[in-house]
């Protein structure tokens, strides 16, 4: 590619930045906090243009600053991603404002990372299950090399029990996710024959699986959380459509943030889309209530924007919502105005809301394959998690004593 200054490289991303509509003084940030960083460290190598060598050094720099604790977590965040805007500048002349918050923890050689990611191709799952398995193989993999293995090779039962027993460590409540993860991966270099050992009678031991219910909001818990939101703003209408589309649809935290204009059938009042999770398709009711709030986003409150996407940032850039904690960062605001307690465990997140909406259709007396349906489950067996959860239906299912003998001294 031709040479650039790194000077003109520097205001082309600050120029791009403003146009995203970012507002002054988060641009005076990457300017001083970031981008100048990057200049002074070019000059003291007595270099004038963009050198993608050179900047590669720079992180390698920033990298070593935090290590050493000699800027803080916010600051190196910041000389990061200065550095992949610069990148992304050079190499395509724009920017695509996205969220850095998803990168990989562990790093493995080029031999692991090969074979991890053929294995990732061949298997057609969502992105986000995908996301996660690679996650917990990409540790596994680390694991191997810091016990010296370069290649699987000389691989052991006893190297699979020492990761599991790790792993357990940090994975006290999803084990399970990790055991799948390992299951799928060593059946698959099994199958490549690049090792001999037979791994399944640890991965395949039978366990019985402890699976936890937990508690949901009540309808004036929700309530009461909507009446916090104050809707005359463009921000409040969109917490309040998107609140009122959990609690009364149940559609999971990632579909709303995934929601796009197309998939809204007005005519009809109907929600078609394509679950991120199963990767099958589900058509909702859309009823007046949830659609007029909806609506009342999209005409008085979403901004000017081209985004196909509903649900949209309130400040610029006006792109959709980042992720999933977007949508655990407005519940959480409106759950602390109604002053409902929020306690560490004990459910009351935003998937909470899918919960809440499976619990009422039971309590309603709504059959537990159309709620399967309407929540969209794979299977009829996920769904049976709110049965516990339906006191009203337990208690005239209990037992009197009536016929049980009762020996003196039982109850004393």
């Amino acid at each position: 590619m031709e040479k650039i200054e790194l000077n003109k490289l520097i205001d082309r991303a600050l120029d791009v930045l403003t146009e995203l509509g970012l507002k002054e003084s988060t641009v005076n940030s990457y300017k001083g906090s970031g981008f100048n960083i990057v200049r002074k460290f070019f000059i003291q190598s007595e270099e004038i243009y963009y050198d993608s060598d050179l900047m590669d050094k720079f992180i390698l720099f920033a990298d070593v600053l935090f290590k050493d604790k000699r800027i803080s977590e916010r600051h190196y965040r910041r000389l990061k991603r200065s550095s992949l805007l610069l990148m992304e500048i050079y190499h395509s002349g724009t920017i695509q404002w996205r969220y850095s918050g998803n990168r990989y923890k562990y790093k493995t050689n080029e031999y692991f990372n090969g074979w991890l990611d053929q294995f990732i191709k061949i298997h057609h799952l969502s992105k986000g299950t995908l996301a996660g398995i690679k996650s917990v193989l990409l540790d596994f993999l680390s694991f191997l090399e810091e016990r010296g293995h370069n290649d699987f090779n000389a691989l052991s039962q006893t190297d699979l029990k020492a990761f599991i027993l790790s792993a357990s460590k940090r994975h006290t409540g999803s084990m399970n996710n990790v055991l799948y993860s390992l299951r799928l991966f060593m059946s698959y270099i099994m199958e490549k024959h690049l090792v001999t050992t037979d791994f399944k009678p640890i991965l395949y031991k039978a366990a019985h699986r402890i699976k936890k219910v937990l508690p949901c909001f009540t309808h004036d818990e929700v309530k009461e959380i909507l009446n916090e939101i104050n809707t005359s703003t463009g921000e409040g209408k969109r917490d309040y459509a998107v609140l009122y589309l959990a609690s009364h649809t149940g559609l999971r935290s990632i579909d709303i943030t995934n929601l796009r204009l197309t998939d809204i059938d007005w005519k009809y009042d109907e929600i078609h889309i394509v679950q991120r999770k199963t990767c099958h398709p589900l058509t909702l009711p859309l009823e007046p209530d949830t659609g007029g709030a909806i609506a009342e986003y999209i005409l008085h409150g979403r901004p000017d924007s081209d985004s196909e996407y509903i649900f949209l940032r309130s400040v610029a850039p006006f792109t959709k919502l980042a992720d999933v904690r977007s949508l655990g960062n407005i519940l959480e605001k409106y759950r602390k105005k109604a002053g409902l307690i929020h306690n560490s465990g004990d459910g009351k997140c935003f998937h909470a809301l899918r919960r809440s909406m499976g619990t009422w259709m039971m309590e309603a007396g709504i059959p537990l394959s159309t709620i399967s349906q309407i929540l969209g489950h794979k299977k009829q067996d996920s769904t049976k998690q709110y049965l516990s959860m339906d006191h009203k239906s337990l208690v005239e299912c209990a037992l009197g004593f009536q016929g049980i003998p009762i020996e003196k001294g039982v109850f004393e």
